[in-house]
């Protein structure tokens, strides 16, 4: 682990951490939007650039060395701390190293990834809802995007059991050093279509990334699951996500329709689950009948290609 040079601000906000490699452009639209943060001008900015790969071409070099010089083009916020990482960590390494250095400097942080514009009340939000619920352990994360769902309220918070979120979050050391690295519980979930209903989430296939990805975030998801814990969602997005362009390392949603929420949104203690707007949400990524119809022919084609090899 890298060691991270602590900020000398003085505040209780918690610090922002950005995860860069090689997308310049995104990065510099990213940081910018953070830049017009209502607390920006006060909050510590830590960035991870990961390193280059060994089979790593000339131009793969010349666009990680961009993406860190647009690091130090502007005072983005009111200090800069650049983690330069000289050899490649992986994307999931470098997040889960990234946020644990910091994280335990300071007992809570907020997190963005290089492809999420924010809103200007993005850092407002993150930094009410870790004071709001600081308390409460069964609370993981804040989060603040959400898919364009008519919740039929204005905009507000509400908690959900499907927790957490890798798209602009928040959460406090003493959760996350609950991560679970290498989850026990695989083989229990698969085997109950009852518990696999429980942790999918519709179209998400939750199930299928813990079988099979091991990513970063579906064990983060799997962390707060298996301890029965909730998540502070908002009813209007606070991120808008640039990266579904292909440039990314995992692909999907280019046809999804994003909104930008440029308002403040309180947030305000609760104590249990809002069940209308959780209902909400799980009938927005209920599995589509097409959608499936179109997966078991995709299956049964690969099969006859598969048998007249």
């Amino acid at each position: 682990m890298q060691e991270i040079i602590e900020s000398s601000i003085d505040n209780d906000l918690a610090p922002v951490i950005l995860f860069i490699y090689n997308r310049p452009h995104h990065a510099k639209k990213t940081l910018a939007a953070l830049s017009q943060n209502l607390l920006a001008d006060k909050s510590v900015l830590y960035v991870f650039a990961d390193g280059p790969k060994e089979n790593a071409t000339d131009e793969d070099l010349s666009l990680i060395m961009q993406a860190r010089e647009v690091v130090s083009e502007k005072q983005w916020c009111k200090e800069v701390i650049l983690v330069a990482r000289e050899k490649n960590m992986n994307l999931e390494d470098n997040i889960i190293d990234g946020i644990t250095s910091v994280i335990n400097k300071y007992g809570k942080a907020i997190m963005l990834d290089d492809d999420l514009i924010s809103s200007p009340y993005f850092l407002q939000y993150c930094n009410e809802g870790l004071q709001v619920y600081q308390n409460n352990k069964q609370i993981f994360s804040i989060n603040s995007y959400m898919f364009p769902i008519d919740f039929e309220t204005g905009p507000e918070t509400f908690l959900c059991p499907v927790a957490t979120s890798s798209t602009g979050w928040a959460t406090w050391a003493d959760r996350w050093n609950l991560f679970e690295n290498s989850p026990a519980y695989i083989n229990e979930i698969d085997a109950d279509s009852f518990l696999q209903n429980r942790f999918n989430v519709g179209l998400m296939n939750k199930m299928y990334m813990l079988k099979h990805m091991h990513t970063w975030d579906i064990r983060w998801y799997y962390t707060a699951f298996i301890r029965n814990g909730l998540g502070v969602f908002t009813t209007k997005s606070l991120i808008f996500n640039i990266g579904f362009d292909g440039s990314g390392t995992h692909k999907g949603g280019e046809d999804l329709v994003q909104e930008l929420y440029a308002e403040p949104i309180p947030v305000f203690y609760q104590d249990s689950i809002n069940l209308k707007h959780y209902s909400k949400l799980l009938n927005f990524v209920k599995p589509d009948p097409i959608s499936l119809k179109q997966k078991i022919k995709n299956i049964v084609k690969r099969l006859i290609n598969y048998k007249s090899v």
